[in-house]
């Protein structure tokens, strides 16, 4: 019933008055109304919310339905996409499997194959290829001078075996050989090699001496029986084919007529000391016929005794020994003999067939006897003599020894005369230190360094006026200087080619897995079990060779392009890329051998040189100066804060110019120029060395990760701080690279270095360098050197009045002090003379 259906007044009665109780009813009536409609409302309220709100959860029900269908959808395609490459990965294994198996039974099947099989069948280009190669090599042989009478032979092969081809020097050099393959290279007859005689010592004794060194290394395992087998074969073989040659001694040679000698060769004929026969010239010819066939076969014949003699000998030592060993003397003699043989049977027009079986066979003789001398170098290299210094002549055969019969004179060449110039040193062989993994990105300190710096030194047209000098590796006794014996005998031996001592290596190297999946002494440093020894013994010695031609005079100065670095090394651990300290190597040999009173050792590399500080530590002649980002030892090695001063009598002599502050903002020209200006020369020059070394690393240079430096140091700025340091020790400077991990950095700092060297002209410091007051940090680095050594070094008291300015300012205050002091004298030197009139 609506509110409007309800009376809204009761209809008056006749008389008009309504009375109390019919009013008071009429109230109630309207009450009763009145909460009836606002039943109604209330009812009608909730209505409309319950529907309003089944009509938003169907609404948001619908929406959650979308969105788990949305989800659903994406699930499952992200299932499929797992499955498909689940797949892929799955077809990849099988794939890589099957190649596994193929390549597996290829390699079966060639270890099964019959020994008259053929490994492979060659392609007609490969053919063609070896058809010109063999035409060649007949020609050139048939061209070429075939005197090869046994005297001749004997000194080629002894030539040729004074070094293998682990001590090709670079540059390399090119010389001749009696055969077409590729020299291993050529060698200085005054370099030292284990296998030649001294004067006093007898042939017996070096021989068994020889045999003895080699009969340590019978034992090793690593010559299979499957290998002895074939070498015992091989020998027998080959002397089955030498005896069917020798044999043809007995065949009646023709006569060697002069139209039938081969060209270039000249018959045999009568001695000088004997008198020259009147006899008619066909009676001379049968005669010089005779006496040549008669020589022959006599040589043959003792040649066949020998050989027998040799062949049991070694038959005998493969049976009983578990390490198959070839005298190398026998192996001198077959191909000797081999090259005498081919030159008479080409003389006298044999076969030519025969000819070219005989050539063919003493090129494989010759190659067998460069692999057992490389073989036997590699064994006897880390026990040989330590190499002969500059100026001494190494010991040759005198006339008197037993083989001198059949050798010639040594010819005594004149020492090298080196231009007198800046000197550089470099060799190829340590670019094989380098870890087994063979990616070099990974590694900062890795081959790469040295070759882009000579690259660069080439293309620049410097290494042209520089005198380019041959290093070598430190003997034990010189790496001993500083590093302990322990350290030397495992770092600086190969154990694969000596057997160290146990007595003197009571201490196991430590090697650690790198994430590379190669090997290394820390984190950091990698280990090459073959080539890092060999790399840094020549790394030292040809820092030390460098540095004694300077010292003695020979070079002007130089810088020395060489790897593993030596700063970080200490007495007995390697550490940094470091192995083996050439700089305090170098220091320490002046020392002894040359008596050098004075050494200055400057290190700008980025990284504390920990490896020379605890080497001169109390060394009051050897003052060690420092330029490194210390961060108060939060940066790597964590040593060489500014109170470490030396100890003992070295007390003052140990100086480290420690930046901190880490790179905000970091250290730059500005800041290296000032820490030379008020510390570096002031000291160096108070100190008056007589010789300066410089732990040259370029880390500093910007273009360095903040590991690895993080420095804004210009390559430039190392030309200026050259320019300083010649100054000088009259000029006698040596550089030696140490850190320095970005390839254009580097070649920039080594370019504007080695320009410095050669005296030229240097381009001028930039206008803002100049202008540029060092930072807050530099200047507060600086304050606790000078306050810390300002007692030891008097010269540091007068340029602690700089150390805020900038260059320029510097300068000029450099030119007005000098100006007053000009005039100071000069007004002292009048008042003098003033009093001496007055006194007249």
């Amino acid at each position: 019933v609506s509110p409007a259906a309800l009376p809204s007044q009761v209809p008056p009665t006749s008389t008009g008055i309504l009375p109390m109780d019919l009013r008071e009813h009429q109230l109630q009536h309207e009450l009763v109304a009145l909460k009836h409609k606002q039943q109604l409302q209330r009812q009608l309220l909730i209505a409309e919310f319950q529907r309003q709100h089944e009509q938003l959860s169907r609404q948001h029900e619908a929406q959650l339905q979308e969105h788990i269908k949305h989800q659903q959808d994406l699930l499952a395609l992200k299932h499929q996409q797992e499955l498909l490459e689940h797949h892929r990965k799955m077809e990849q294994q099988r794939h890589e499997q099957l190649e596994k198996q193929q390549r597996e039974q290829k390699l079966q099947q060639l270890k099964n194959k019959e020994r008259g099989q053929e490994s492979a069948v060659a392609s007609t280009e490969v053919k063609m290829r070896l058809q010109e190669f063999v035409l060649n090599k007949k020609k050139a042989l048939a061209q070429r001078n075939l005197n090869h009478c046994l005297p001749s032979d004997l000194r080629y092969w002894y030539g040729k075996t004074h070094h293998s081809s682990l001590d090709q020097s670079s540059p390399p050099q090119t010389a001749l050989s009696a055969y077409n393959h590729p020299m291993l290279g050529t060698y200085d007859v005054k370099d030292d090699f284990p296998l030649r005689k001294t004067a006093s010592e007898p042939n017996l004794k070096l021989r068994s001496r020889l045999k003895q060194k080699v009969a340590e290394r019978r034992s090793s395992p690593l010559l299979l029986h499957s290998e002895r087998c074939q070498n015992l074969q091989f020998l027998k073989s080959l002397n089955c084919f030498v005896f069917a040659i020798v044999g043809l001694a007995g065949l009646p040679l023709p006569s060697p007529t002069v139209s039938k000698l081969v060209r270039g060769h000249r018959p045999l004929g009568r001695t000088q000391s004997a008198p020259l026969p009147q006899q008619p010239c066909g009676q001379a010819q049968a005669l010089q016929q005779l006496v040549v066939q008669q020589q022959h076969q006599q040589f043959l014949e003792k040649h066949k005794q020998l050989f027998q003699q040799q062949q049991q000998h070694l038959i005998s030592k493969v049976l009983s020994q578990d390490y198959f060993y070839m005298d190398f003397a026998w192996w001198n003699l077959q191909v000797c003999a081999l090259c005498w043989l081919v030159s008479v049977l080409h003389l006298f027009h044999v076969c030519p067939h025969v000819c070219f079986l005989w050539e063919q066979q003493t090129l494989l003789l010759e190659q067998q006897r460069i692999h057992q001398l490389r073989n036997y170098r590699a064994s006897m290299e880390d026990s040989s003599l330590p190499g002969t210094l500059a100026g001494k002549r190494p010991l040759f055969r005198t006339q008197s020894s037993p083989a001198s019969a059949s050798l010639p004179m040594a010819v005594q060449e004149s020492p090298v005369k080196h231009r007198f110039t800046t000197g550089l040193v470099y060799d190829s062989l340590m670019q094989k230190h380098q870890c087994i993994c063979g990616n070099s990105t990974i590694h900062p300190e890795h081959a790469g360094r040295i070759q882009s710096i000579w690259s660069r030194l080439q293309e620049t047209g410097l290494r042209a006026h520089c005198e380019v000098i041959r290093g070598r590796k430190a003997s034990p006794e010189e790496l001993q200087t500083v590093h302990s014996e322990a350290h030397v005998q495992l770092y600086g031996t190969n154990p694969l080619r000596q057997r160290l001592d146990c007595k003197t290596c009571s201490v196991n190297p430590v090697f650690v897995r790198l994430p590379c999946g190669g090997i290394g002494v820390d984190s950091d440093t990698i280990w090459n079990e073959v080539h890092s020894s060999s790399a840094a013994r020549l790394a030292v010695g040809s820092v030390v060779e460098l540095v004694f031609k300077v010292a003695s005079g020979e070079l002007k100065n130089g810088f020395a392009v060489v790897r593993p670095p030596g700063h970080h090394a200490e007495e007995s651990t390697p550490m940094g890329f470091c192995y083996f300290n050439s700089v305090a190597i170098a220091a320490k040999l002046l020392q002894q051998r040359l008596n050098v009173s004075k050494i200055l050792i400057v290190d700008w590399d980025v990284h504390h040189g920990n490896g020379t500080q605890q080497a001169f530590y109390a060394d009051p002649n050897v003052l060690y100066l420092s330029l490194h980002r210390y961060d108060d030892g939060n940066f790597f090695p964590g040593s060489g804060a500014p109170d470490e001063v030396g100890s003992g009598a070295g007390v003052g002599f140990n100086v480290n110019v420690a930046f901190t502050g880490g790179l905000e903002p970091p250290m730059a020209d500005a800041e290296y120029l000032a820490a030379f200006r008020t510390v570096v020369m002031p000291i160096a020059k108070e100190f008056a060395p007589d010789m300066v070394l410089v732990s040259s690393g370029f880390d500093a240079v910007d273009g360095h990760a903040p590991p690895l430096g993080g420095y804004k140091v210009t390559s430039k700025c190392f030309g200026y701080l050259t320019r300083q340091l010649m100054d000088l020790a009259g000029g006698r400077l040596v550089l030696a690279l140490e850190g320095g991990h970005d390839l254009t950095a580097i070649c920039d700092a080594s370019e504007a270095c080695i320009s410095a060297l050669l005296g030229n002209e240097l381009e001028p410091i930039p206008e803002e360098v100049l202008q540029q007051r060092p930072n807050a940090n530099a200047v507060s680095s600086l304050e606790k050197v000078m306050e810390t050594h300002s007692k030891y070094w008097r010269s540091l008291q007068r340029s602690a009045s700089t150390l805020c300015c900038s260059l320029s300012e510097a300068l000029q205050h450099d030119v007005e002090e000098a100006e007053t002091v000009s005039a100071m004298a000069s007004l002292s030197v009048a008042q003098v003379f003033v009093s001496q009139i007055k006194a007249l």
